[in-house]
C-alpha cells in the first residue's frame, strides 16, 4: 500500500497558506517621499520706502583754464591730472611785453599829471587878471579848457596803466578753487591766446560733488512734502569690479518739467574726498521717501514668474504646496515686500522648488553640516 501521508500534509499547509492570504486585503502602496525643500517665514517687519533713478556725476564748478592775453607759454607749474588748491599756479606766459607796458603807461600818467598841473597853474594865475580886465574873458576860457583837457588825460592815462597791470596779472594763470586739473592742450614755448589757442586745460571741483537725476512729474508732491519738512537722504552707487558707495542730500530741484519726458530734474550733493567719483560717471540713486511701517515681507528669492505674474509655493498644514499669487511692492535688503493671500507665519519655498506642483508633499531639507578640513600639521600625521 503507498504511503501518501506526506503529500496530503503539504497539501494541507498550502491550502491554510491561500486561505490566511485571502483574508488579507490588497497590499498597500508605500507613502511617496516628500521633496525636500528650504523655507522661510512670512514676517513683518519696518521697510525704508525707496525709489531708485539712473543718475549722472556732475561737478559743481567746472571751468575752462583761458589764456587771455597774447604770448609764449613759458611754465606749466602743476602736472596734468593733479589736485590744486585756491591761489596756486599752473601756467605763466612770458610777462615781460606786459611789463614794459606798464612802464610806458607809468610814463604817460606822470606826463598828464605834469600837463595837468601846469594847465591847473595857469588857471590859477590868470584868474584874477579877467576880473580886472587884464586879459580878455577869452583867452581864460581858453585856459580853463586846457585845465579841464588836461585832467581828462590824467584819468585816460589812469585808465591805460591800469589795463596794463590787468594785462600783466593775466600772464599768471591760478586755481581759483580746490580742483582737478585736466590734459594740457598746449605746452611750454607755444604761442597762445589767440584763437584757437584760448582755452589750455579744465579744471573741475570734485569735492563735494552733485549727481542729477530725474523722477517723474507725478511724483514730485512726495518729494515737495518731505523737502518742505528738512533735508532728504540720497545714495550713490556705481556697478564695476570695485563699485563706489556714498550718501548725500537733495539740494535743488529744476523749476520746470521736461515737456519731452515729463520729469524733473533734481540734484543732490555728497563728499567725494577719495575722488573715487569723476563727473560724467553712471550711478545709481536711491532716494529714502520714509518707511513702510509693519510692512508683510519674505525673501525675494521666493518668488517665481508665471507668464506675467508672481507667485510663491505656500507650504499647507498638511505638508504640501500650493502655488498662491502675490503683488510686489519693492524689493529692500532681499525681502520682497507684497500684498497677496499669505499671512504672517506661512512658510514658502525658497529653495528646491523646481520639483513642485500643486499638491506635492515637501519636507524641510536637512541643514548641510560644515565640512572643518584637518589642521596640517595632524593630516600630516596621518598620512605616515
Amino acid at each position: 500500500m503507498r504511503n501518501d501521508t506526506p503529500v496530503r500534509f503539504t497539501i494541507a499547509i498550502i491550502s491554510l497558506v491561500l486561505v490566511a492570504r485571502c483574508g488579507e486585503g490588497p497590499a498597500s502602496s508605500p507613502k511617496a517621499p516628500g521633496v525636500p525643500v528650504v523655507t522661510a517665514m512670512v514676517a513683518k517687519r519696518d521697510i525704508p520706502q525707496q525709489k531708485s533713478y539712473p543718475g549722472i556725476v556732475a561737478s559743481p564748478r567746472t571751468i575752462e583754464l583761458a589764456a587771455r592775453v597774447e604770448g609764449f607759454l613759458m611754465k606749466q607749474e602743476v602736472p596734468d591730472g593733479a589736485v590744486t588748491t585756491p591761489g596756486q599756479v599752473i601756467y605763466r606766459i612770458d610777462p615781460r611785453p606786459f611789463e614794459a607796458a606798464v612802464l610806458a603807461a607809468e610814463g604817460q600818467l606822470a606826463e598828464a599829471v605834469a600837463q595837468r598841473n601846469y594847465a591847473k597853474t595857469e588857471r590859477d594865475r590868470n584868474e584874477p587878471l579877467v576880473k580886472v580886465n587884464a586879459i580878455s574873458q577869452q583867452v581864460f576860457d581858453g585856459l580853463v579848457t586846457k585845465d579841464e583837457t588836461a585832467e581828462a588825460q590824467v584819468l585816460v592815462a589812469q585808465a591805460n596803466l591800469t589795463e596794463a597791470k590787468i594785462n600783466l596779472s593775466y600772464c599768471t594763470m591760478s586755481s581759483p578753487f580746490n580742483g582737478l586739473l585736466g590734459a594740457s592742450q598746449y605746452f611750454e614755448g607755444a604761442v597762445v591766446g589767440t584763437l584757437p589757442t584760448v582755452n589750455l586745460n579744465s579744471l573741475v571741483q570734485i569735492d563735494p560733488l552733485w549727481v542729477q537725476f530725474s523722477p517723474s512729474s507725478v511724483e514730485w508732491p512726495q518729494y515737495q512734502a518731505l523737502l518742505s519738512k528738512g533735508s532728504v537722504q540720497v545714495s550713490i552707487d556705481t556697478d564695476g569690479a570695485s563699485p563706489a558707495h556714498a550718501d548725500g542730500q537733495i539740494v535743488f530741484a529744476d523749476n520746470t518739467v521736461s515737456t519731452s519726458t515729463s520729469t524733473l530734474m533734481m540734484r543732490a550733493e555728497f563728499k567725494n574726498p577719495t575722488g573715487v567719483f569723476r563727473p560724467g560717471a553712471y550711478a545709481q540713486v536711491r532716494v529714502v521717501l520714509g518707511q513702510l511701517i509693519g510692512a508683510t515681507v519674505f525673501p525675494e528669492r521666493a518668488a517665481f514668474a508665471r507668464e506675467a505674474d508672481l507667485f510663491v509655493w505656500r507650504v499647507k498644514s498638511d505638508g504640501t504646496v500650493e502655488s498662491v499669487l502675490i503683488k510686489p511692492i519693492l524689493v529692500h535688503e532681499g525681502d520682497l515686500v507684497f500684498t497677496g493671500q499669505l499671512n504672517v507665519g506661512d512658510r514658502v519655498v525658497v529653495d528646491g522648488m523646481q520639483r513642485l506642483k500643486t499638491g506635492t508633499p515637501v519636507v524641510e531639507a536637512p541643514s548641510q553640516p560644515t565640512v572643518v578640513p584637518p589642521a596640517p600639521a595632524a593630516a600630516e600625521e596621518k598620512s605616515h
